[in-house]
């Protein structure tokens, strides 16, 4: 919606996700500082999330974070309701969402997604997956050790075995 419609989070009046009952009832709660956890379940914070830092990943939990009364305020804008005829459709639709954005301008932005990010329908490609192994890797990994095992595993059907993968996993640079 962003890429077709520029917009950020001071630009946001509302946003309603539709989704299935079993969306409301795993994700969908107003969101109420409750802990990291709590946070990482909760799609108003992630939404509040991603529009104010453009990502919602590991950093993007943290004690200071999860109580961010800006976030928190944002989250607040985010609503979460079942949509009967998602829910019709069963255990196959239960990621399908209908989300509409209103900005503070009058715009009205609306998409539906059938299936969540990096699911066998809407499998991430080559570049997402390695980004995200390079962000998970780069807590605890140098970048060079991160790029040889991403080398590796790349072409891991020309390796005789996995002997050198796990060197590699566990030399510290």
């Amino acid at each position: 919606m962003q890429a077709r419609h520029p917009f950020g989070a001071n630009d946001v009046e509302s946003i309603v996700v539709h989704g299935s009952r079993v969306t409301v009832d795993h994700v969908g709660w107003r969101y109420v500082r409750q802990g990291l956890t709590s946070a990482q379940l909760n799609l108003p914070y992630c939404v509040a999330t991603l529009l104010l830092e453009g990502d919602v990943f590991v950093d993007q939990f943290s004690e200071d974070k999860v109580a961010d009364p800006r976030r928190m305020a944002l989250a607040d804008r985010v609503q979460v309701l079942e949509d009967p005829s998602i829910t019709a459709r069963g255990h196959g639709a239960r990621h399908t969402v209908s989300v509409e954005v209103i900005l503070r301008d009058g715009a009205r932005l609306e998409e539906t997604v059938q299936s969540q990010r990096g699911s066998e329908h809407a499998f991430a490609s080559e570049a997402e997956i390695v980004g995200k192994m390079t962000k998970l890797a780069a807590h605890r990994i140098e970048g060079e050790q991160i790029q040889r095992i991403v080398d590796w595993v790349m072409h891991a059907e020309e390796k005789p075995d996995a002997a050198e993968l796990v060197r590699l996993l566990a030399a510290q640079d």
